[in-house]
């Protein structure tokens, strides 16, 4: 080593050599590479102008970069919500990058770009790290994706997403052919094509995450569009791969081989984190290894994709739909990678994709008057075009699924939203380069537009108040087969609740699928959790939260066997919360009936309150209000059957005046009709003015359709009884006179309001929640011991 080279040697290790031609063919870039970080102000001191700024280095750039994009997208996204306005997140992360690079046109803020954005010959370690982000995104959206929720909306979806998927491409495809018969086109026949799929497609990972910011992911219509836009996923997959095998056959059988390996790849995943689920006992954390092994076989099936079939970051969603979903294995990855993922990296991604617009060439564009012609016309026109026929269609199709049309077409907006999958793909297309910098920067303002406008219609859209809405109606009379849930929030509500479903008598004509929640109200800061009983088990020596709960239960299902499925689940949350899970359990379960325990508890005689649950009752009000399906509430006086034997046949009286809640307890009383040990009276109160207006004519027939209980020829299991009412103190004498008769009363929560069957009653509700009769059948002040189910019908 000559005199020379061992001084510059000196000075690059020192830091004071930045870049040196060597040649035509040579380039050598020193210092950053070898030095992650400077030596501060010294650094200065020492070299003075040779020395290189701070920022110059790998690791501050970095820092720098992580640091200035995380504070800006959080201050948009705070003064979004301040506003009041629900631009989701990543939409946010676009608009940091969008704004900064307009910001780096200027000349005085050169060295500031050159941060954001490395010459190429610097590695690219903040849109690698970004790019990470994306893909584990991607990962998580697919574990705690519910798969089960596309059997639920299975014909509606599939008409939805078929249409909207398969009318647009077509139109997309048309209108390239008219153009490209009448005129000079500036767009290649590859962008084109790739401009039909990004604007074609409903990614269900951008719904979910749009539907996620806007709290409605959870509602029957975000299960519509989330259903829906697997069906178009779906669709754009097997079209991509028909077309790959039109164009090149060998091609298009390497990659259904692929297919196929990764399907078998995909099953052992499943059964691996099934059987970790299985031997992870209850409450108790999954092990750090299990989870470790889960992330890189999530970056394995992106290797697999990126290589053997196409856009890595799908692989790894669809390895994420092989993780189980909630806890203990779904619920652990999201906790401990979703948020920091999302709020520290994922950032990155959006930010840095966002800054490769070209601004100039829109400006340029603007500026100059051909913004009705050339690119910008022709990109922007044929967008419109494909949207408004997705749009339309989408309705259309809701429409026709029955859906309201306000629904539809906030269905319609969603279905057209932009976000991070088509992003990830433009760019994808421009650094394979077939797409040019002017069509990636155009799709870019076309993807930030649309992401920022859509969820701000569908905020002033759509009701709130609606969100545990169903699409056709979940009560007891439309379906024979009884789908309960079952609330328990103390011991004392285990019997009475299983006594009541021995009353029902599951029958095959009639079966039972129950699924019983365990409420248990977390106090502080802990965390929400959810156990499913039916994958984790104990750990051995110790017991389950809910183990008396599910030893009662499981003995039930015992002696029903044939006809009854139980489910058990333990729900830990806060007592604010817990009605909104009740609502979205009985919403994904397809519940029709909920069942919850009246807030008092009365004495081992019947009488005398021993307990007032404030927050029970809160509970009750709250559930009735949201439920997606009909709730009940039983009070538990003291026997549903007699005391002296669980022989003795159960005696019920359903009291009817006539009604939507009515009709309901109508429905639940005559599955007990099959039970040979219940007793049935029906006992109808009918307004003296609704008898008189019928010309004294009110026969057992128009009473039974009223009621809708069909009298069979020697069914003696069922007792009529009419009485005519013509104010509430009559009603009050004809309920009192029945009272010691009775095991248990039925009743409609609106059962008789505004009638004269309740005139005066109301004036002395205590409980709003139980109803006029419901009220007076379980005050205190009421002699019998008898329990009380109210009924209350799903509210439209």
């Amino acid at each position: 080593m000559d005199a020379q080279e061992a001084a510059w040697h000196r000075e690059m290790w020192n830091g004071q050599v930045k870049r040196t031609d060597t040649g035509k063919d040579m380039f050598c870039d020193v210092s950053p590479h070898i030095m992650l970080n400077s030596h501060g102000a010294w650094e200065k001191l020492a070299s003075g102008s040779k020395a290189m700024s701070f920022w110059e280095y790998p690791l501050p750039k970095i820092e720098i970069a992580i640091i200035s994009i995380f504070l800006s997208w959080r201050f948009f996204d705070i003064l979004f919500k301040k506003l009041g306005v629900p631009i989701p997140r990543f939409t946010s992360m676009m608009l940091v990058g969008a704004l900064l690079s307009e910001t780096f046109q200027s000349s005085k803020m050169s060295w500031f770009r050159d941060i954001f954005i490395c010459d190429k010959y610097m590695p690219r370690v903040a849109e690698t790290i970004g790019t990470f982000a994306f893909v584990l995104n991607w990962f998580l959206r697919g574990v705690t994706t519910n798969i089960g929720m596309v059997k639920h909306f299975r014909n509606r979806s599939t008409v939805i997403g078929v249409s909207a998927m398969i009318i647009p491409w077509y139109i997309g495809k048309l209108v390239y052919t008219y153009r490209e018969k009448s005129s000079n086109l500036t767009m290649t026949s590859t962008e084109y094509a790739i401009i039909i799929l990004t604007t074609s497609m409903a990614p269900f990972t951008c719904i979910n995450m749009l539907l996620t910011d806007l709290k409605v992911v959870h509602t029957e219509f975000g299960q519509i569009a989330q259903s829906s836009a697997m069906v178009t996923d779906v669709l754009a997959f097997t079209m991509t791969i028909g077309s790959q095998i039109s164009r090149e056959y060998r091609s298009g059988i390497r990659m259904g081989i692929a297919i196929m390996i990764f399907f078998v790849y995909l099953y052992l995943v499943r059964q691996a984190m099934l059987w970790v689920v299985r031997h992870t006992p209850e409450g108790a954390p999954v092990k750090n290894t299990y989870i470790y092994i889960g992330l890189l076989l999530g970056y394995l099936a992106y290797i697999f994709w990126d290589r053997f079939l196409f856009f890595g970051p799908l692989g790894a969603f669809v390895l994420g739909l092989a993780i189980p979903e909630g806890p203990p294995l779904g619920s652990e990855f999201i906790r401990r990678f979703d948020s920091f993922n999302e709020g520290i990296f994922l950032p990155l991604f959006g930010s840095l994709t966002m800054i490769k617009l070209d601004w100039t060439f829109i400006i340029k564009e603007l500026g100059s008057g051909r913004h009705l012609h050339g690119h910008t016309y022709e990109c922007f026109s044929f967008l419109f075009v494909i949207y408004m026929a997705k749009f339309m269609t989408s309705v259309l199709a809701a429409i026709a699924s029955r859906m309201p049309l306000k629904d539809s077409a906030i269905l319609g907006i969603i279905m057209g939203t932009k976000s991070s999958f088509e992003l990830a793909y433009v760019l994808y297309a421009f650094d394979k380069e077939r797409i040019s910098l002017e069509i990636f920067t155009l799709m870019g303002i076309y993807i930030l537009v649309n992401s920022l406008v859509t969820p701000m219609a569908i905020h002033f859209l759509y009701d709130r108040k609606k969100r545990f809405a169903s699409y056709g109606e979940r009560s007891l009379k439309q379906k024979r087969e009884l789908q309960m849930l079952v609330c328990i929030n103390k011991p004392d509500n285990i019997t009475s609740m299983i006594n009541l479903l021995r009353a029902i008598a599951p029958s095959k004509d009639a079966p039972l699928t129950c699924c019983v929640l365990h409420l248990i109200e977390l106090l502080g800061k802990a965390t929400p959790t959810f156990i499913s009983h039916q994958l984790q088990k104990p750990k051995p020596g110790s017991e389950s939260y809910s183990e008396n709960v599910i030893r009662s239960f499981q003995m039930f299902q015992d002696i029903h066997l044939n006809y009854t499925s139980i489910h058990m689940f333990t729900s830990l949350t806060s007592a604010k919360e817990m009605h909104e899970h009740i609502s979205w359990f009985a919403l994904d379960k397809s519940s029709n009936l909920i069942l919850l325990s009246f807030h008092r508890t009365w004495g081992p005689n019947g009488y005398g309150i021993i307990s007032d649950d404030q927050t029970q009752r809160n509970l009750n009000r709250n559930v009735l209000k949201r439920a997606p399906c009909s709730v009940g509430i039983l009070v538990h006086r003291k026997p549903i059957w007699q005391a002296k034997s669980v022989e003795s046949p159960c005696r019920v009286c359903l009291v009817s005046v006539g009604g939507n809640d009515d009709k309901e307890a109508l429905a639940l009383a005559d599955h007990m009709r099959g039970n040979p040990k219940v007793s049935l009276t029906v006992l109808t109160l009918i307004p003296m003015s609704t008898a008189k207006e019928g010309s004294g004519e009110w026969s057992q027939s128009q009473m039974v359709d009223t009621c809708l209980v069909e009298e069979k020829p020697g069914d003696s299991s069922v007792t009529y009884i009419v009485r005519m009412v013509a104010e509430g103190g009559e009603t009050s004498k004809i309920l009192h006179a029945v009272a010691y008769d009775y095991d248990m009363f039925i009743v409609g929560r609106s059962s008789g309001n505004g009638t004269e069957v309740t005139r005066g009653l109301g004036d002395w509700t205590e409980f709003e929640e139980l109803g006029i009769i419901g009220d007076l059948l379980a005050s205190e002040d009421f002699p019998s011991r008898a329990s009380v189910l109210i009924l209350q019908q799903q509210e439209s």
